[in-house]
């Protein structure tokens, strides 16, 4: 069997997105109580449609939702979110999932300057992976911790197993 990849791409964030009714309550809320602050925004026709705030090491992003999104949600607004995973290498996690067999969209970059592809996990959650675009806040960040292929279990036949347990089932 082939093997799919000895590299194990690590994520370097998880950022929460929260889709909400209106977008300044909402980043005035989280502003006021939680000490976040907007590091990107996106704008469609003049109003904020998306940001991304940060307080300290948390990170969040917001999008407004349509009033047609709004009906449409079930049960309720506060469950409408998806994850954001920002991996370390976008194109090798991309490589690695298709192999696997999961169904992956192809690498895009948005209207906003990310790359990023789809895709669901084994549960059927919606996960975007992304890279955005360089922003001056982003310039700044630390860079994350590298984890070595040595710090890793070296038993191959266990790797191996590891790998077929999350092979996609036809």
């Amino acid at each position: 069997m082939p093997r799919i990849s000895a590299r194990k791409v690590l994520a370097t964030q998880l950022i929460p997105s929260l889709g909400v009714s209106d977008i300044e309550r909402s980043m005035g809320f989280y502003q006021r109580f939680f000490g976040f602050r907007v590091i990107d925004s996106y704008e469609v026709d003049g109003h904020m449609a998306w940001c991304w705030m940060r307080s300290s090491n948390a990170n969040l992003m917001l999008q407004q939702l349509s009033a047609e999104q709004q009906i449409r949600l079930d049960p309720a607004i506060g469950q409408s979110w998806v994850l954001y995973i920002r991996p370390d290498d976008l194109s090798g996690l991309h490589a690695q999932l298709a192999e696997a067999g999961f169904p992956v969209t192809e690498i895009t970059e948005t209207q906003y300057g990310a790359s990023e592809f789809f895709v669901s996990d084994p549960d059927g959650y919606e996960l975007w992976i992304s890279v955005p675009a360089a922003h001056g806040d982003d310039d700044e960040e630390e860079e994350p911790e590298v984890v070595e292929e040595d710090d890793f279990d070296d038993d191959e036949d266990e790797d191996d197993e590891e790998e077929e347990e999350w092979k996609v089932r036809h």
